[in-house]
């Protein structure tokens, strides 16, 4: 009877009921694929005559596709201000700027992201962008027509972030510093902010 019974015991320690799932379950595989992101944050330009400006909002959207699981193509629409510092030079015998010193910079950008995992679900995002920007009103070259002018120029930079990807499906989210140089008016901005993202 005891012999009857160990057989029957070893045989149910062999069935696959009992293999089990390893302790750490099946490995988690971030969702990639088409996504668009949401971005606040603040925005600010360097050099000019005030060094730097007052921070101000800084608001981007963007699309995208992530080609492998490392690589990530997209484009972006961002828009920021610059306050309170003067990139015309101040008029002969005054702190007045002779143009505005205040304006606002729209940039339509094409990213290209890097995803290197640092943990599970956590990716370091080192990126590259470039397009064109507008620049409203004109902040420089106040020999050149109407002060009320807006003038737009070439932009080209770099950036790094953090992205989670989070327990809830399709959802990631992480935070982005990213630096621009305007090409012409040579004026450079930064923009820091947190993004929510949705992968489809």
């Amino acid at each position: 009877m005891n012999k009857s019974r160990l057989v029957a015991a070893l045989a149910l320690l062999s069935t696959p009921a009992f293999a089990g799932t390893p302790p750490e379950g099946v490995e988690f595989q971030p969702r990639r694929g088409f996504y668009t992101d949401t971005n606040i944050g603040v925005f600010f330009t360097v050099g000019g005559q005030n060094s730097y400006s007052n921070a101000q909002t800084y608001l981007q959207l963007g699309l995208g596709y992530d080609l492998t699981e490392r690589i990530s193509l997209g484009a972006h629409f961002g828009m920021g201000a610059s306050a309170q510092n003067c990139f015309a030079g101040y008029l002969p015998g005054s702190e007045t700027c002779a143009l505005s010193d205040n304006f606002t910079m729209q940039f339509l950008d094409a990213t290209a992201s890097y995803h290197l995992k640092l943990m599970d679900r956590v990716y370091l995002t080192p990126k590259l962008v470039a397009g064109y920007t507008r620049l409203d009103p004109a902040p420089v070259d106040p020999d050149k027509g109407d002060p009320g002018r807006a003038v737009s120029a070439p932009n080209a930079g770099v950036g790094v972030g953090f992205e989670y990807s989070t327990g809830m499906d399709h959802f990631s989210v992480g935070a982005d510093v990213l630096a621009r140089f305007v090409i012409g008016p040579d004026i450079t901005s930064f923009a820091i902010f947190p993004k929510v993202k949705y992968t489809f």
